[in-house]
């Protein structure tokens, strides 16, 4: 059985930080060739690495990680702390230590040609990069990666396919994520180096402050302050036209809205007895895993 690694960190734009540069990159990056070399990792790379782990954990869950354990080699260090840095975008430009080794990165001149696609087939980078650059919400920037012999059994070892697969399930992933399909806005490229072919899909809303959004930020609040939620307590919090980032006109068609696992809806988030409010099973690990997003 393949093995698919889905990895989903976030840009909070709006806060003196951008997604535009994220996008540039992902679009015109280079592709790394890694040449066979059995040579050992470079200290360099051997102290980067032990700071790389340390400041992100989550990196020994990524296969490269696990390849560089079992066959550590100068390739397989470039390739782990390669999607280390990629994954962590938002945090490691502003961080010592790092800022240099993206800027000093490999990437192609393309001469208005690159690899970002999305609904149409015609992307304007530059266009796309500036409204990521006004954007004041979270633009979440998924990271879907195979192993090399399961990407080419499976016919994902090439943009093509990839973009047909994520054209297919545009609203499929939009429902997942909360967003109304119409409100979905994503690119991708497709990375064909190494071990690990990989996909980065950047996604987010056009409606950063959508009223199902403030919702789930009224039951972390409330959970955060009493420590269970109530429909009350909801209703209160998203009825005070003080907090923007919390009202909801009419919370009670909304709220019932999101009760609903239909085509029509944004998607099933919560359950009730009349008086207390917890989240659907299905989508609890997912929002839980980004709660700080909401809160934030």
């Amino acid at each position: 059985m393949a093995r698919l690694i889905v990895k989903s960190p976030y840009i909070k734009c709006g806060t003196g930080q951008s997604a535009g540069g994220y996008l540039k990159y992902i679009a015109t990056r280079e592709r790394v060739e890694i040449i066979p070399d059995d040579r050992p990792p470079t200290q360099n790379q051997e102290q980067l690495i032990v700071k790389l782990v340390k400041d992100f954990p989550d990196a020994k869950e990524l296969m490269e990680y696990e390849d560089y354990l079992s066959h550590p080699t100068k390739a397989t260090a470039s390739a782990l702390i390669t999607l280390t840095l990629e994954e962590n975008w938002d945090r490691v430009q502003g961080m010592e230590g790092y800022a240099k080794y993206i800027a000093l990165r490999p990437r192609a001149e393309r001469l208005g040609e690159h690899g970002l696609f999305g609904d149409d087939d015609a992307v304007d980078l530059a266009a796309v990069a500036d409204e990521l650059d006004h954007y004041t919400g979270n633009v979440w920037t998924h990271i879907i990666s195979l192993h090399r012999e399961d990407a080419e059994r499976l016919g994902y070892d090439h943009a093509d396919a990839w973009r047909t697969l994520l054209r297919t399930h545009r609203n499929d992933i939009a429902s997942a994520m909360k967003i109304p399909p119409e409100d979905f806005r994503w690119y991708a490229a497709f990375h064909d180096e190494g071990n690990h072919p990989h996909v980065h899909m950047m996604a987010w809303s056009a409606k950063p402050n959508q009223n199902n959004h403030k919702i789930i930020r009224a039951f972390f609040t409330a959970e955060e302050s009493f420590g269970s939620v109530t429909l009350d307590t909801m209703e209160k919090l998203c009825g005070d036209k003080s907090k923007s980032d919390l009202y909801v006109s009419n919370f009670k068609n909304n709220y019932a809205q999101m009760k609903l696992d239909g085509p029509k809806t944004y998607g099933k988030v919560f359950e009730d007895d009349g008086e207390n409010v917890w989240i659907w099973k299905e989508v609890e690990q997912m929002l839980r895993k980004y709660k700080d997003s909401f809160l934030e």
